[in-house]
């Protein structure tokens, strides 16, 4: 080997000694800082990311998706920074690669990255589904707001979960979410979301009455899009009962047509229209309540709480409400 490398040749090592599928990065075997030791040769760190998802180990299918390998700064035989021994090299230059991996992971795993595993998730289910779904992730961009709203430890509830979209790729989309309940009237939507392959304990879907359903403590409660299909009274009370179920410093997003912006409602009215009449994704035996921006904001007030509202949309009365405890 001495020979091969004053020939110029290079050594590639996997010091983890097997592929993880999945974060975290596993303990490094001091097989290859013994041999730049002894070769006194220098380290090119190299990230992968990607491969752990596109080719699973024991897998045999390849899978589509993006994979990125990431260059890091030459760590030089003679810098005795990273330890005198090999030893010591190990642990300091696996802790370095293990910080910059989950640094790359944070930086790559957007949302938008789960695409494809939300959509294999959901294939064979039907293709009108799969439409729906390729759609609806365009036009929430993915939950891409939701994810940067949303603390990113802890436990969450997803109120009026539907297919299961969003809890999934929220959890997927970081590691310290470690729970996700969903809940939903429709059983046929519970049931698509529950026997999904990539389904885990950390996720769970229950079929229920939101107005009715008890709430436990959560990091993070969302109520998307489903507010408007009950009474007025029964709002009120799931804004407030979510509201008591926060932990301290939880926060709850609420999405919801606002009734006060009489023009872009017009566009609102229109959508749910079509989701509930003429494609009939969406189920309600109910005439349709829409919220007052005013309602949120005296219950925020009442509540004690911060409150941000988010509107940034140009033809429908959707909007964002963010409540946070102080």
């Amino acid at each position: 080997m001495d020979t091969q490398v004053q020939k110029g040749y290079s050594i590639s090592v996997f010091p983890e000694g097997t592929r993880s599928s999945q974060p975290p990065m596993k303990r490094f075997h001091k097989g290859a800082f013994y041999l730049a030791d002894q070769l006194h040769l220098d380290i090119v760190p190299v990230l992968f990311h990607g491969l752990g998802y596109t080719m699973t180990k024991g897998d045999f299918l390849l899978k589509n998706g993006p994979i990125t390998a990431k260059y890091l700064p030459r760590i030089k035989a003679k810098d005795i920074s990273w330890g005198t021994t090999y030893q010591e090299r190990t642990k300091s230059i696996s802790k370095y690669f293990k910080e910059q991996h989950e640094a790359l992971r944070e930086e790559l795993e957007q949302p938008q990255y789960f695409k494809e595993h939300l959509l294999f998730n959901y294939i064979y289910k039907g293709p009108v589904l799969e439409w729906y779904l390729k759609i609806k992730l365009k036009l929430e961009k993915y939950y891409q707001q939701f994810h940067e709203l949303l603390p990113k430890e802890g436990n969450f509830l997803d109120l009026g979960c539907g297919y299961g979209f969003m809890s999934y790729t929220l959890h997927w989309a970081s590691q310290g979410r470690r729970t996700f309940t969903g809940v939903d009237y429709d059983e046929e939507k519970i049931a698509t979301a529950q026997h999904c392959f990539s389904k885990t304990d950390q996720l769970n879907f229950i079929h229920g009455d939101i107005s009715k359903f008890p709430i436990n403590r959560y990091d993070g409660i969302i109520i998307s899009d489903v507010l408007h299909y009950l009474e007025p009274s029964a709002q009120k009370n799931v804004i407030e009962n979510a509201i008591e179920s926060l932990l301290p410093q939880g926060i709850l997003i609420i999405r919801d047509g606002d009734a006060d912006l009489k023009e872009k409602h017009k566009g609102t009215k229109l959508t749910e229209l079509f989701s509930t009449k003429i494609l009939s994704f969406n189920k309600t035996e109910n005439e349709l309540h829409f919220l007052s921006g005013k309602m949120i904001e005296d219950i925020a007030s009442r509540k004690d709480l911060h409150l941000q509202r988010i509107d940034d949309t140009k033809y429908t009365s959707n909007v964002v409400w963010v409540m946070r405890k102080i």
